[in-house]
């Protein structure tokens, strides 16, 4: 079925495997050379795969076969190859060539549905056929596919044009009703080009608004995609501006999944329709079609004969999908709501005895129930303030809590891996004190054991959450919940840490070697990392003003607290222009090969060769204000320039890996400062270490340094007369050595076809 396009089946061949154990045993072992064995087993591997089946197959190290992705056979033959969009236009069937997309028609009825490929659809059939066309031949309805060639959202000229020649050759006036349909990649295009149709309809499920990082900057999801596809020039970009002229919007998603809900929240209108398809994440059509739910989704939704309330009733056949009850038990349990996850495990287990996840979570969260929690002393209330501005916009709300008898709680070994954060007097889970430790990863609610040690810490205390070493994260995640000691009426007698990964001596380190850091903000109160659980008199939980995604661009609180402190903390002075170097880091931190060549070029024009660790913090907050034009690599030293630079400062960051956070830096430097950094990607290749398969903080980039020289004369950093000294081919492999040396391990260049973390759906 079309809905099975781009499954794998990962079926073994018993044929094939029978074969080679025949092959193998068909001659004696006894007197065989090692080498010789060896080779007998290969041909047999060898014969066995030439009795299997061939095309998709594969021999494990065992010699089992399996099969691999193989594409399906389309449900129909291909069209003749039409010549132009205007001969194409009246014929019951089509297909148009082309380079980057082609288009597949079959009439069946006056209602059309346009349908677009996603990431995992590409090279599901053989040949590639539309994206629902099983579908779309079981409804008889007429079908337009455009087939994508590529994972590129479509954001190429010949998707654009292959549908404004068929709407000029009159093509969709020949149709009732006309219907824009896709899922993540190809919902955006289905929201996005649909404008080039005005009054179709359109169905979009756990669709993009847009990859432009300007514009999204909360979706790093698939950041090679944000990166390397036009998303400034070509038109339609956004959907949240290309809706208007659709008949009706259907948005189709899973609120909990944050950056399809984001991505939803910004599209508006009278005529958009939300369906919120709960605990299915975002990939939710592939839960929904192993049930019939998913068919009369689509058929109301096609044919038009689907209101939201009708829809609300069909999506409620989504409850026994054992997918969806492992989802809304894992929130559950995440929210700290046990007792009612509880009930609702027993009663999924009563509707389906033979679910044993239910039974486990269930018996886990009924014997943490009856386990004592501490004696606490008795809870005066708890209360809650909001520090409102005329500028307070989400995700921020500037809430402060103060609660009684609350238990902050590290990291565990008994507990699931980084569950920590802060518990109210009764147990329940204080989301508020929610820690993220990556864009995308964040601290589940911890579960106290029936044995677990309790500490009682009497007084008034601030919960800062974690604290990590590194002053990249330290800046993003250790200093966002500090600015409420603005707004507190009475001086804590302590602020509160949990150690990152339960490493408490590794956290007093970390407090320590920040000393400076505090002081210049002002704070002398105790700073505390907590070993084990701890019942505290009165606690407060300010919101995180600070942090990953669209916290990037900090709370009007946040802001305001850091940047009144650090501004003050010195006056400025130094050079105007200055290159922020990482030459001298550790070769653990990565950086980019010769980057020695960036600081000599630059030096000869007067640039200050700036290394911020080998100087105390006021001073690189001097070096920083004091800054007309800025040149560095992406890393830690822009994340703190961005708290005191002037608006009218220039900077130019240049790239050091594939996978830099570009947006972050961004969205920081202009909610800070107000200043758009210059971003300067001439990354030619990464090279890697060990087992990574991705560039990260370890990686080291290889740059081509003439482009480097180039885009900072275009852009004015430089002299447009400058002749830079450049290295050749020999000497960068010269610097690779060097590298390797200084890591006592070898480096590999990262293949245009190996697979990244982010080509994932």
């Amino acid at each position: 079925m079309a809905e099975r396009a781009g499954e794998q089946t990962g079926t073994e061949e018993p044929a094939a495997e029978a074969a080679a154990e025949t092959a193998a045993e068909a001659a004696p072992t006894e007197s065989r050379p090692p080498k010789r064995r060896a080779a007998r087993a290969r041909a047999a591997k060898a014969a066995a795969a030439a009795e299997a089946p061939g095309p998709g197959m594969k021999i494990s190290k065992s010699g089992r076969v399996k099969s691999r992705r193989v594409p399906r056979s389309a449900y129909l033959p291909r069209p003749e190859a039409s010549a132009s969009a205007a001969e194409a236009a009246m014929r019951d069937e089509f297909f148009l060539p082309g380079r980057r997309v082609e288009g597949w028609f079959v009439h069946r009825s006056d209602v059309l549905i346009v349908t677009f490929d996603n990431t995992t659809s590409i090279g599901a059939y053989e040949p590639a056929q539309p994206w629902l066309m099983g579908r779309a031949l079981k409804m008889e309805v007429s079908v337009l596919g455009l087939i994508a060639k590529r994972r590129d959202w479509y954001r190429n000229a010949e998707s654009q044009e292959m549908i404004a020649r068929l709407r000029d050759a009159g093509f969709f006036a020949r149709f009732r009703r006309v219907v824009f349909i896709g899922t993540s990649m190809g919902g955006f295009a289905a929201l996005t080009l649909s404008a080039l149709v005005p009054g179709a309809a359109v169905v979009a499920l756990s669709p993009q608004s847009t990859l432009a990082p300007d514009l999204a900057p909360f979706d790093q999801r698939y950041p090679k995609y944000a990166r390397k596809l036009d998303w400034q020039d070509l038109p339609l970009r956004d959907a949240a501006e290309t809706v208007a002229p659709a008949s009706e919007v259907w948005l189709v998603y899973d609120p909990f999944t944050p950056e399809d809900r984001a991505h939803a929240d910004r599209i508006g209108g009278d005529h958009v329709r939300r369906l919120h398809v709960n605990f299915l994440g975002h990939r939710l059509m592939r839960a929904l079609r192993r049930t019939d739910l998913l068919n009369g989704l689509i058929e109301g939704l096609v044919r038009g004969t689907l209101d939201p309330a009708g829809a609300r009733r069909l999506l409620r056949q989504r409850r026994g999908i054992e997918a969806w009850q492992t989802a809304l038990l894992a929130a559950g349990e995440q929210a700290g709501h046990m007792m009612l996850t509880a009930r609702a495990a027993r009663r999924i287990l009563a509707l389906h005895p033979e679910r044993r996840f239910a039974r486990r979570t269930a018996r886990s969260l009924e014997r943490r129930l009856a386990a004592p929690v501490g004696k606490p002393r008795d809870p005066v209330g708890d209360s809650r303030r909001v520090i409102a501005s005329h500028d307070l916009a989400p995700p921020f709300t500037g809430e402060i809590l103060t609660l009684s008898e609350a238990l902050v709680v590290p990291e565990r070994d008994h507990d699931q891996p980084r569950a920590s954060g802060v518990l109210h007097h009764d147990g329940r889970w204080c989301e508020l004190s929610r820690v993220w430790i990556r864009a995308r990863k964040t601290c589940p609610a911890p579960l106290l054991s029936p044995d677990e040690p309790i500490g009682d810490l009497p007084g008034t205390h601030l919960y800062a959450g974690h604290f990590r070493g590194h002053f990249g994260h330290f800046l993003v995640e250790s200093t966002a919940r500090l600015w409420a000691l603005a707004h507190l009426d009475e001086k804590p007698d302590s602020i509160l840490y949990l150690p990152y990964r339960g490493d408490v001596a590794g956290g007093a380190r970390a407090i320590r070697s920040q000393r400076k850091f505090f002081e210049l903000l002002g704070i002398d109160i105790p700073i505390r990392s907590l070993e084990f659980t701890h019942r505290v008199e009165r606690l407060i939980v300010p919101e995180l003003g600070f942090g990953w995604l669209e916290r990037y661009a900090g709370s009007p609180a946040y802001r305001a607290f850091m940047q009144e402190r650090l501004r003050g903390a010195a006056p400025a002075e130094g050079a105007e222009d200055l290159y922020i170097s990482r030459a001298r880091l550790n070769a653990a931190r990565g950086g980019i090969l010769g980057e020695t060549v960036i600081e000599e070029n630059l030096a000869r024009l007067g640039y200050e060769i700036f290394h911020p660790e080998k100087h105390p913090l006021d001073v690189q907050i001097a070096r920083y204000k004091a800054a007309r034009r800025i040149v560095a690599l992406d890393g830690s030293a822009l994340h703190l320039a961005a708290y005191v630079l002037r608006p009218e400062s220039r900077v130019a960051m240049i790239l050091r890996r594939s996978l830099a956070n570009v947006a972050d830096y961004d969205l920081q430097f202009r909610s800070f400062c107000g200043v758009v950094p210059d971003v300067i990607n001439v990354i030619r290749r990464d090279w890697v270490a060990g087992e990574a398969t991705r560039p990260d903080f370890r990686s080291v980039g290889e740059i081509g340094f003439g482009a480097l020289f180039d885009r900072l004369k275009a852009l004015g950093y430089v002299p447009p007369d400058f002749r830079p000294d450049l290295p050749d081919e020999a000497a960068i492999r010269a610097m690779l050595d060097t590298f390797e040396d200084r890591r006592d391990q070898p480096f590999r260049a990262l293949t245009p076809g190996e697979r990244h973390g982010d080509e994932e759906e």
